[in-house]
Formats: structure tokens, C-alpha cells, sequence
């Protein structure tokens, strides 16, 4: 604010404060008055800013993160020249604060007009013939000396002020009074007084010191925050000392036991964050000091996931929570503690949460129903499972023959990497439980993408009912697992550090956060394209049941394919290269078995039977499917070909 102030610094001013000087020890009071008081004739000529300039211009070295309905999350110090927080109105400070700080600092604050007259002259009088000096400056010259660097003391931890300074800091107090309100002054000054360390303004110096708002302040507080003022150095004896003496003054003498438990409290004077809620989530929001960062997060869901992963006594846990209408985040714990590493963007390989999206795909392209029949044996000993007994009874070999079937078709670059984290996999369980379309995780208003159409409503629902609600891994062997599921109305992806047990302790706190008292199952509404019909198995490898199929692929009898095959040669995703074969030459397609009732396609097009077949492919992205004599498809990969 120092370029906003003009001082006037004449020849006058100088020769009067000499003349001062002289006439103050030789005790001419009445010639020293009316020199000064002649000297208010100069304060017009003072430049002061406007008091809303200067509440502008406070910016607090924290930064706040709010949730959807405004309430605090979370706050983070970005700046550590100082330590200050909001500014805060007249109207907002505890009456025991302005009592105190009148008390102490300026008594007859409401009588003067920047200068007081009678502290000017016990001043004098105590500097002349006692020992210890006394001050005589009004809060209005303090606000004064607050506002212009140039009035502070010049050397470093020089206490007092020039004589020079003593006179432009009346005259800056007198401008003051004219232009500004006793209310704007009391204001300012609590709002830019240093207090204790790096501590400055009431708000920040109540919070660090009592761990309350300005407005909650009792006598006790209150007056050991205004003996700070005038020495932000004491000691805790001192400034006891100084603190009973005030609140003994404000009438309240039994109030001095408190006093000295405060300031003997007063070290460290460190501004902790006012609210923990989201440190971690605060962590990567949180960037410049003094700004209000919204978001999308509800209180009531961040404090409930907390709360039950501080119940569950993890050594490390994080949790996020989804709305299933929108994809926002509703909750992000990345930690039980400040301290801890945001494990939300922990990453790991998520094979088998993918499987649900997998078969998924598998339903749309119709590789697969429910019902299929996958081996978990050999070609020469198949050991036959339906998708849905394969999944219930997490059969490997089975699930192994359906990832053989290559399914065609890009996913999101968020899907398709080879590991995701916490919000990620929230996301996956809300579009397998909602409508079959990617949302990526958003926090902050605005910031939502458009949706992804992964795969139908149809698929998506039919590959949901063959999994549990609540579906785990472990991702740390022996130490760490997660899990993810969904109710009605959200979606939880949880990560649990606990040992050994991590799986089942992580299965169970999910199950009971998706069947809490506030929440529900998801509803078996049946979306459009989805069939239920009674299937049976020939031979009889499973019950007789109703099944869920896609509208168009529902069967009445299912039975084992004819041919057990895949494609051996060429493999999935190969480059073939028309230009290295010798001329005239075409390329072998061949079968894992050599059956002749196998039969070979092309984009759709037959091009032989057999075990193997030559073909002669055009350049470009060539599918390759290989059925059975009943015209199921046994097997389905996509190859490169490059040409002459």
C-alpha cells in the first residue's frame, strides 16, 4: 500500500520536529501543542487510500476447498511470507476482542481524531524522568505505520521510530480520521496487526492461538491476543503477566488462570488448516493462495467414508464414491490421515474387475450369451461350464477359453490401459451398473466430458447379474486389495491396505457401505433388447433355467460346439506382409484341429473348410472367423495385410 501514500517531508517538518524536541525536554507543552496542532494543516495534504482498496487488497496465504453446497472441505497454505486468513468485518469479532484491544491499546480511541493529546503528554513526561520508555500512538497511528513501510523502524530490530517517522505517522493518522470511520479504522487494524511469528490479522491469530473464530472469543482470549499486540515477542511469563493485568481491568479478574494456561501455550504459533475433510483432494485442486475452489464433493458422503474407514482400522485405506446420474465424485478419501500418500492415484493392473465389461462386450458382439458353453478342459477332454457357472465359480481354464475369442472394437484410452486407479474404477462400476457408457471421474463443475458409448444397456445389464454386487481383487499380494460395486444411486471403489486378509476385510466394509440404512439395491429394471427364456443344456452339464438374453440370441437348447478349435495361424493382431511371400503365393489360414466340417471366413465372406485353407487377402485391417458345421462361431481375430 506504500505507493498510495505520499508523506510530506519539508523543510518545515524537519525544523519543526527539531524545535519539538528541544521544547518537550525543556517542558514548553504549550508551544509544542500548538505546533502540532498546526501541523494537522499538513495531514490534508496526505494521500490515504480508500478502505475498501485496502480490504481488496488483503489476500489470505491459504487457499479454501468447498463442496458442492459451499460448506469447507479443506484448506492448504500456498504462501509462507505470512500467515493470514480472511479478512473479516467488524461485525464478525467478539465484543470481548474490542473491549480488550481498546483496553489495551487505545482508551480513548472514540474522543481523539488520530492523535491523543493526553497520551502524548504522559508520554513525555515518563520519557524525560523514568527509565522506561512509553509510546504514545493511537490505533490510528498504528494502522497508519501497518499501511506505509516507510514509518517502520528502520533498522532491523529497532523498536522505535524516528522522530521523522514519529511525524509523518501522526499526520498519516490524521488523514485517516478524516477520510475513514472509526468502525473502517478498528477494522483495518485488526485485520493487519502482526501478532505472534508470522501470524497476522485477528482471524488467522485466533485460529493458531485458541482454535476459534473471532466472533467466539471469550475475555481470557481476547486479552492475550491484545497484549500480543503490543509486544508479538513476549515471552508466556511476560505476556501472562501483561494478559492478567488487562482482563483484570475488563473486570473479569478470575479470568487470569485461563490467561496463563493461554499464553503458556502460545509456542509453536503455527496456522493449522481449519478443515481436514480433503486434504489429499485439496492437495491437487489447490494452487493459488486466496482463492475459493468449488467442487463437487458432498460433505455428508466424504465425512461418512472416513468415518467408516477409520472404523474399519486399516493400516491405509482410500475410498471414492460416484453419482450414478452424472459420473461426479460425490467423495474422495485419499488417506485416513493428512500424512499419508493419496493412495486414489495408486495404479494397478484391474483384469479381473475388467470382466464384466469384457463378457459385456462379448453379449453386444455375439460371441457369447449367458448360457454359452466355454471348456475349461482340453480339445481332447473338454470339461464344459456355462459363462454363467464359469463366472460364479471364478473359473480360470474356462474364462481363459472365452478371453480366447477376440473382441473387436476400440475402449476409451482410460479402459484400455494396462492399469487404472481408484476414481477409474469407480467409473467402470457405474457404467456396467447404469447405462454401458464411459464417464470419466469429474470433480469440479463444468469439467464432465461427454459419454462414451461402450457398450448397449442390454449387454451391460446382462453382464452385471452374472457378477456380485461387490467384486474384489487382491493388488498387493499379502498386503493390499481393492474392491468396487453399486446401489441404486452410487458407485464406491475402495483400497484397502490390511495384510493377509485384505481381500475378505475389503469385500466386507463394501458390502456394507452398498447395503447401508441410506441406501439400496440397484433396481432390476429391465432395459430395452433384453429377453428372459428357459434354456436347457444337451447334454445336461447344468440345470434346466431361465436365462437373461439379448433380444435375437436367445436359444431353447445349448449344447457342447461339434469342433473344439481355434485360429493357430495367423494370431490376432499380426501384420502380414504380401510383398515378403513369393510370388502368387496366398496365406494360410490353419485350425488348433484338422476337421473338415470347420469353416473359414473373410470380412463376412466364406473362403474354405477344413482344418486349413489358402487365401489370397486384399491389402488393409482383414477379420478372420472360423465356425462349427452348425454355423456358431468358434473363434474371431482381426490381421494387418500389407501390399505389393
Amino acid at each position: 500500500m506504500a505507493d498510495t501514500i505520499a508523506h510530506t517531508r519539508s523543510a518545515m517538518a524537519h525544523a519543526t520536529l527539531s524545535a519539538m524536541n528541544v521544547w518537550c525536554r525543556k517542558g514548553l507543552w504549550a508551544l509544542g501543542m500548538w505546533l502540532l496542532t498546526a501541523a494537522a494543516a499538513q495531514a490534508e495534504s496526505q494521500l490515504v487510500p480508500d478502505f475498501a482498496e485496502v480490504r481488496a487488497a488483503h489476500a489470505s496465504s491459504v487457499a479454501r476447498l468447498v463442496d458442492r453446497n459451499g460448506q469447507p472441505l479443506a484448506e492448504r497454505q500456498l504462501r509462507f511470507d505470512d500467515d493470514r486468513l480472511d479478512w473479516v468485518g467488524l461485525d464478525a469479532l467478539s465484543p470481548a476482542m474490542l473491549e480488550a484491544l481498546l483496553q489495551a491499546e487505545d482508551r480513548r480511541f472514540y474522543q481523539h481524531e488520530g492523535i491523543d493529546w493526553r497520551a502524548v503528554a504522559a508520554a513525555a513526561v515518563q520519557n524525560l524522568w523514568f527509565e522506561h520508555a512509553r509510546g504514545a500512538s493511537t490505533l490510528t497511528m498504528q494502522l497508519a505505520g501497518l499501511l506505509d513501510p516507510a514509518l517502520q523502524p528502520a533498522a532491523v530490530g529497532q523498536r522505535r521510530r524516528s522522530f521523522e517517522q514519529k511525524w509523518d505517522q501522526a499526520l498519516a493518522a490524521q488523514a485517516l480520521e478524516a477520510r475513514w470511520s472509526k468502525a473502517q479504522i478498528l477494522e483495518a487494524y485488526l485485520n493487519l496487526a502482526p501478532f505472534r511469528g508470522r501470524l497476522r490479522g485477528i482471524s488467522a491469530a485466533a485460529w493458531a492461538l485458541t482454535g476459534k473464530a473471532p466472533a467466539a472469543l471469550d475475555r481470557p482470549e481476547a486479552a492475550v491476543l491484545a497484549a500480543l499486540l503490543r509486544g508479538p515477542g513476549a515471552t508466556p511469563a511476560v505476556l501472562g503477566r501483561r494478559a492478567c493485568a488487562l482482563v483484570a481491568q475488563m473486570g473479569s479478574p478470575a479470568g487470569c488462570e485461563r490467561v496463563q494456561a493461554i499464553a503458556a501455550a502460545v509456542e509453536p504459533a503455527v496456522l493449522s488448516p481449519r478443515w481436514q475433510l480433503a486434504p489429499h483432494l485439496a492437495a491437487r485442486l489447490l494452487t493459488t493462495p486466496g482463492t475459493t475452489v468449488a467442487t463437487l464433493i458432498d460433505a455428508g458422503w466424504q465425512q461418512r467414508m472416513l468415518g467408516a474407514l477409520r472404523a474399519a482400522a486399516p493400516a491405509r485405506a482410500a475410498a471414492v464414491v460416484l453419482d450414478n446420474a452424472t459420473g461426479a465424485v460425490l467423495a474422495d478419501v485419499g488417506g485416513l490421515s493428512a500424512e499419508h500418500a493419496d493412495a486414489t492415484g495408486f495404479t494397478y493392473p484391474a483384469q479381473a474387475m475388467r470382466w464384466p465389461l469384457h463378457i459385456a462386450r462379448a453379449l453386444d458382439r455375439r460371441v457369447v450369451t449367458a448360457a454359452s458353453l466355454l471348456n475349461g478342459g482340453s480339445p481332447a477332454a473338454p470339461r464344459w461350464a456355462s459363462v454363467r457357472t464359469a463366472v460364479a465359480m471364478a473359473d480360470a481354464a474356462a474364462l481363459a477359453d472365452l478371453s480366447r475369442r477376440p473382441i473387436e472394437g476400440e475402449l476409451p484410452p482410460s479402459l484400455a490401459a494396462p492399469t487404472i486407479d481408484l476414481p477409474q474404477l469407480a467409473a467402470l462400476a457405474r457404467m456396467m451398473a447404469v447405462d454401458g457408457q464411459w464417464r470419466a471421474p469429474f470433480w469440479q463443475p463444468a469439467a464432465g466430458r461427454p459419454a462414451d458409448a461402450v457398450v448397449s444397456p442390454a449387454a451391460a445389464f446382462v453382464a452385471r447379474d452374472l457378477f456380485p454386487p461387490a467384486m474384489a481383487e487382491m493388488v498387493t499380494p499379502g498386503r493390499a486389495a481393492w474392491a468396487a460395486g453399486s446401489n441404486a444411486a452410487v458407485s464406491i471403489a475402495v483400497w484397502m491396505e490390511t495384510g493377509p486378509t485384505a481381500l475378505i476385510e475389503v469385500r466386507a466394509w463394501l458390502a456394507d457401505q452398498l447395503a447401508g440404512a441410506d441406501a439400496w439395491p440397484l433396481e432390476q429394471v429391465v432395459p430395452a433388447g433384453v429377453v428372459r427364456r428357459p434354456v436347457r443344456f444337451d447334454p445336461p452339464v447344468e440345470p434346466a433355467r431361465d436365462e437373461w438374453f439379448l433380444a435375437g440370441t436367445a436359444v431353447a437348447v445349448v449344447s457342447p460346439p461339434q469342433v473344439v478349435a481355434q485360429i493357430a495361424w495367423p494370431t490376432a493382431r499380426s501384420i502380414i506382409d504380401l510383398r515378403a511371400l513369393p510370388a502368387g503365393q496366398g496365406v494360410l489360414l490353419r485350425a488348433s484341429e484338422d476337421d473338415g466340417r470347420l469353416r473359414w471366413r473373410m470380412d463376412g465372406r466364406e473362403v474354405g473348410s477344413g482344418g486349413a485353407v489358402w487365401v489370397r487377402p486384399a491389402p488393409g485391417l482383414r477379420v478372420i472367423e472360423l465356425f462349427d458345421a452348425r454355423g456358431e462361431r468358434l473363434d474371431r481375430i482381426s490381421v494387418a495385410v500389407r501390399g505389393r
